[in-house]
């Protein structure tokens, strides 16, 4: 069983792209542990369980039992408030990049916005 949750913790993790130091940063867990969780040799545990669910919006049936999709749908409000906890909550390479983004965004002016919101149009982002 305990390899089976690891077959699927990495899983999520390749999914995200991220190794297993910034896995375990992100969960509170080490490095070691999460090699170990990923190849069956320890159990996960119910607070490692509950960190990876809420941080990577998994669904936790699917963590345990293989059973429905890997990933809960989230509404969009949600994903921008879990961006910015995770920005603002990490010390990680990427959360520092992120809160660079966020002041840079906090700093722009009104005229800024307009020239942004142009970009953005002109190159077709997707608006939700």
């Amino acid at each position: 069983m305990n390899y089976e949750i690891g077959k699927r913790v990495r899983k999520i993790r390749l999914q995200k792209g991220i190794s297993q130091e910034q896995f375990g940063e992100l969960i509170g867990i080490k490095k070691a542990a999460v090699s170990k969780i990923e190849n069956g040799d320890n159990s996960l545990s119910r607070s490692n369980l509950i960190s990876i669910c809420k941080q990577f919006n998994i669904n936790e049936e699917w963590l345990l039992y293989g059973k429905g999709e890997m990933f809960i749908p989230e509404s969009r409000e949600n994903e921008i408030r879990r961006f910015f906890e995770n920005a603002m909550s990490s010390d990680t390479d990427l959360a520092k990049i992120q809160r660079k983004f966020i002041n840079t965004l906090i700093s722009l002016d009104k005229e800024e916005w307009i020239v942004l919101d142009r970009f953005m149009k002109k190159y077709h982002f997707n608006q939700k």
